[in-house]
């Protein structure tokens, strides 16, 4: 199977650019997911919580899902805080490998691919300028009438 997109590997500095901006893409992505979901979760947990009458004396099963909503409400704002860390810090080494990627291409290959190309294109005007007359479009061709009406004359 081939890939439909071309993966830049005629230089690392490209890979690594590229490689960060997906690393923060992702987390980013991520960031608002993980957002989302631990809102439902807490929302859903309240309205759960709510619906329960309050009464004197409880029974257990109603202690006990009372105590497994409160559970749960933590662990959703807990996971959300981790989550939202570990993301933050994987989009902060996306950010500094795209950074560095990047200017390295910028300063380090693509002076030296700039200074090629303008090589090249000095190189191929200066053939073009010293071809041969012979070569030359704008050179009548002989052709075998042309050489007919030169010999009778």
């Amino acid at each position: 199977m081939e890939s439909r997109i071309p993966l830049p590997t005629d230089n690392i500095y490209k890979f690594y650019a590229l490689f960060g901006l997906l690393l923060f893409v992702f987390s980013i992505g991520s960031s608002v997911y993980n957002a989302r979901t631990a809102n439902e979760t807490v929302f859903q947990t309240i309205i759960e919580n709510a619906a329960i009458p309050e009464t004197t004396n409880p029974s257990p099963e109603v202690l006990a899902k009372k105590k497994v909503l409160e559970r749960r409400y933590e662990i959703a704002v807990q996971d959300r805080q981790f989550f939202d860390k570990a993301l933050g810090v994987l989009a902060g080494f996306g950010l500094v490998i795209m950074a560095f990627g990047f200017s390295m291409w910028h300063w380090k290959v693509q002076p030296d691919q700039d200074k090629m190309m303008r090589l090249q294109l000095e190189k191929l005007q200066y053939e073009v300028d010293h071809l041969p007359k012979a070569a030359s479009p704008s050179v009548a061709v002989e052709t075998p009438q042309k050489q007919a009406l030169e010999a009778e004359d």
